[in-house]
Order: structure tokens, then C-alpha cells, then sequence
């Protein structure tokens, strides 16, 4: 598994920026976008699951009581995939990679049970989730990456937070944050060199962007 030293870190460097980050918000109005609840996947009657097909490829799950469910599938070269399920809730996550030398780290925390579903195809992709509820109602999380150095870094601390994640093209970047409860987000990004210096809501929010093209910057808060 990953240095937990270095998961928290990167989680208190997300925090950091997040809490400093105030610019202009650039989403869809929110009144014409409708965001689809995100459901738990359909998974095997195993508690964990790894399967892996190639070389050089790393996984590891780790879980603190019965009721949570954890799946890793790798096909290709030099892929590394860490799941981490803490606490007492029943949580639930999917971590699919396609192609050589990606990174997957899911941390999964709290009472309540949170559902995760990660899927990555192509090369040098990275994504880094993590899940934190304080309270009675669990959080999801949807990402998708298909490309070359893509990365992703999602943070949700909180009661019923939703997201919805999806990057398509080569060198993209996203970093997320989520505190509180209620928020939503969902984030689309098309093209090549697209970035997102951070989003951050801090409780009953939604927020929805769509970048395309080459090379665009959304630095964007609510509050």
C-alpha cells in the first residue's frame, strides 16, 4: 500500500488550498442541470476481489470489519492500486484500471458506508480519493479517466456528498473538495492540458463544469 504519511499530506495540502481558494466560479447555472444520484455497484459475493493480468502490477485492501466490499481489477504493465476501508461503515468500492503504470489510492472512513467507483484507461494516470463522513448518511464518488497523465485528487468530508468526475484526453488535472453535507458536483473535462486549480463547496452546493478544448483553468469556491 501507499506511505500513509504521504495520503495525508496530500489530503492536508487539499485542505489548505481549498480553504484559500476564492475566484470567479465558472459553472453551468445550476437550475438547467439535473444531477443523477450515484448508487452503490453491483458487486461479487466476496468481501474482496483482486484480479490482475500482466506484470509488475501492485494491489493491496485493507478492511476493519466484515461489511465492507472491496474490488480491484489491473490489466497491463506497472499499475498500483490501494483500497483502505477504516471504521465501522459498510463501504463499498471498485477500483478498475486498463494500461500501464496508473495509480489508484481509495481511503474510506467514517460510520456510515461510502461507495467509490473508479475506472482508468491508458497510461501515467493517477487518481487519489478520499472519503471521510462524520455523521449518519455515507458519500459517493464517480471517476472516470481515459488518456495519458491524467490525474485526479477528490476529498470528501462530510455527510452525503456526491461526485461525479470524468476526464478524456492527455495531461488533464483535477483537484476537488467537498466539506460538510448535501454538496454536488459534477465535472467534465475534454481535450488536452486542461486543469482545475481547485473547487471547493462547503455544504449543500451543487456545482456543474464543462471544459473542453486545450489548456483551460477553473479556480472556483462556494460557500
Amino acid at each position: 500500500m501507499m506511505a500513509k504519511p504521504m495520503l495525508t499530506d496530500t489530503i492536508s495540502k487539499l485542505a489548505i488550498a481549498a480553504a484559500s481558494s476564492v475566484a470567479a466560479l465558472c459553472a453551468a447555472p445550476v437550475a438547467a442541470q439535473t444531477f443523477t444520484p450515484i448508487e452503490a455497484p453491483a458487486t461479487g459475493s466476496e468481501n474482496v476481489f483482486i484480479e490482475q493480468i500482466g506484470t509488475a502490477n501492485s494491489a493491496s485492501i485493507n478492511q476493519a470489519n466484515n461489511g465492507q466490499t472491496a474490488e480491484i481489477e489491473q490489466d497491463g504493465d506497472g499499475n498500483t492500486a490501494d483500497i483502505d476501508q477504516e471504521d465501522a461503515g459498510d463501504h463499498v468500492a471498485t477500483l478498475t484500471q486498463t494500461g500501464n503504470g496508473n495509480t489508484g489510492e481509495v481511503v474510506q472512513t467514517g460510520a456510515a458506508g461510502n461507495v467509490a467507483v473508479l475506472t482508468q484507461t491508458g497510461d501515467d494516470n493517477s487518481v487519489l480519493l478520499a472519503q471521510n463522513n462524520t455523521g449518519l448518511l455515507g458519500s459517493a464518488a464517480e471517476i472516470f479517466q481515459n488518456g495519458t497523465n491524467n490525474s485526479i485528487a477528490l476529498v470528501q468530508d462530510g455527510d452525503d456528498n456526491q461526485a461525479r468526475l470524468t476526464q478524456d484526453g492527455d495531461d488533464n488535472s483535477m483537484i476537488a473538495t467537498q466539506l460538510n453535507s448535501g454538496n454536488r458536483l459534477e465535472w467534465v473535462q475534454q481535450g488536452s492540458s486542461l486543469s482545475g486549480t481547485i473547487v471547493q463547496q462547503t455544504g449543500n452546493q451543487q456545482m456543474f463544469i464543462l471544459q473542453t478544448g486545450v489548456g483551460s483553468v477553473v479556480n472556483g469556491g462556494q460557500n
